[in-house]
C-alpha cells in the first residue's frame, strides 16, 4: 500500500478542469450565455469536436 498526499482541491491535476477552463474560455462565445438552448448546443458542439476539429494541450503542466 503507498499512501500520497493530495491537495483539498487541484484542478491543475484534473484533465477535466483544464477542458472546462478552455471551453469556458475561448470555445464558448458570449452570444451562446444568452439562452440555456444555444449554451447546451454550443456545448455540445464544442465537446463532440474535441480531438477532431478542437484540441486541448495538457503539455504546459
Amino acid at each position: 500500500m503507498f499512501l500520497f498526499y493530495l491537495p483539498p482541491y487541484s484542478p491543475e491535476l484534473n484533465p477535466a478542469e483544464i477542458l472546462w477552463r478552455i471551453l469556458k474560455g475561448k470555445w464558448i462565445r458570449p452570444i451562446d450565455y444568452e439562452t440555456t438552448d444555444s449554451l447546451f448546443y454550443c456545448t455540445n458542439r464544442a465537446l463532440a469536436s474535441v480531438g477532431t476539429n478542437l484540441f486541448v494541450n495538457y503539455s504546459y503542466l
